[in-house]
C-alpha cells in the first residue's frame, strides 16, 4: 500500500464533518445552534449571521432583522433574503450528508483493512480505499459549487439590502476556486 497526499477537496470534507460534528451545542431542549459556516449558524428555522457587531437573523420567507430590529423590506430585497437562506441551508445539508457518508466510509475503510491484513491481500488496499475516498471527494465538491452560489446570492444580497454589508464576507471561495484547489 503506497501513501499518497489527500486531496484539497477529501480534507474539506474532513473538515466539514468535523466542524458539523463539533458545531451543534444545546443550551437547552428546545434551542439547538448549528454552525453553517464561521460567521453563522441555525437557530431553530432562522440563519443567524454575525459581522460588525451586530447579529442578522434571516428566515426561510428571506425576512430579515438586525440586532431584533425587522427591515421593510420590498419583494426583490426579500427574494434576495430567501435566495441567500436557501443557499446557507444547503450548504448545512451538504455538510451533514458528508459527514454521515465519512463516518460510514471510515467504519468501511477499517474493515477493508482489516480484512485485507488477515486475508493477506493487502496489495489492492490503496485503491479500495481510494475508490471509497473518491466518492467522499464527489460529494464535497457539491459544497464547493454550493459556497459559490452562496457568494453570488450574498452580493445580490447586499446590492438589494446595504444593512446587510457588515454581514457579508469577502472570503468565500467560487465554485471554481474550490474546484482548483483539490
Amino acid at each position: 500500500m503506497t501513501a499518497r497526499k489527500p486531496s484539497a477537496a477529501l480534507l474539506l470534507a474532513v473538515a466539514f464533518a468535523a466542524a458539523l460534528a463539533g458545531g451543534c451545542s444545546r443550551k437547552s431542549d428546545s434551542d439547538v445552534h448549528v454552525v453553517v459556516i464561521d460567521h453563522m449558524s441555525m437557530a431553530g428555522d432562522r440563519l443567524q449571521v454575525r459581522g460588525g457587531g451586530q447579529r442578522a437573523e434571516i428566515g426561510p420567507d428571506g425576512a430579515i432583522a438586525i440586532d431584533g430590529k425587522a427591515l421593510a423590506l420590498n419583494p426583490a430585497q426579500q427574494a434576495a433574503g430567501r435566495a441567500f437562506y436557501v443557499e446557507a441551508v444547503g450548504i448545512r445539508s451538504d455538510g451533514a450528508a458528508i459527514g454521515k457518508a465519512g463516518a460510514a466510509m471510515a467504519g468501511q475503510v477499517l474493515s477493508t483493512v482489516a480484512q485485507d491484513l488477515r486475508s493477506g491481500h493487502t496489495d489492492q488496499t490503496g485503491s479500495k480505499v481510494e475508490a471509497q475516498a473518491a466518492k467522499l471527494e464527489e460529494q464535497a465538491m457539491r459544497i464547493c459549487q454550493r459556497v459559490g452560489t452562496l457568494r453570488v446570492a450574498q452580493e445580490q444580497l447586499v446590492a438589494q439590502v446595504p444593512q446587510f454589508a457588515p454581514f457579508a464576507r469577502k472570503n468565500l471561495t467560487t465554485g471554481d476556486e474550490c474546484r482548483s484547489r483539490s
